[in-house]
């Protein structure tokens, strides 16, 4: 599942740094929370294979052009990036899970999430298995 997010992530990030049309040289970097030995090394493992294979959507020679770095940092490094993360993503996950819902907060994080040509591109709904 992780591997899966993960893919998803760097496809909608690429496409929106093609929305925003910039003409330099993209360093994306990729920052993770550190999970567990074997949760780290299979996710590692997973984004080695997006590099060499790329995904539907994204060529490996796309990706590694855009991709720069991609690390792991224990959570007691409080990074705030992944602090935002973590806020951002609760809300959404309450929106999905029960709509019906008054969620105060996805209504002010939902303007940003990210859409072109009317579509939802930054918000990716992984069904259950």
């Amino acid at each position: 599942m992780y591997g899966q997010s993960l893919s998803l992530l760097v496809e909608r990030a690429i496409f929106y740094i093609d929305d925003l049309k910039i003409e330099e040289g993209v360093d994306l970097q990729i920052i993770a929370e550190m999970r567990g030995k074997k949760e780290d090394r299979n996710l590692l493992s997973y984004y080695n294979q997006l590099r060499d294979k790329g995904t539907y959507w994204v060529t490996p020679e796309r990706l590694q052009s855009y991709v720069k770095r991609f690390d792991f940092v224990p959570k007691r490094d409080n990074v705030i990036g992944l602090q935002i993360a973590d806020l951002i993503a609760y809300p959404i996950t309450r929106h999905i899970l029960e709509p019906e819902i008054l969620n105060p907060a996805f209504n002010v994080l939902e303007k940003n999430i990210y859409c072109a040509e009317g579509k939802c591109l930054g918000m990716k709904i992984i069904p259950k298995k």
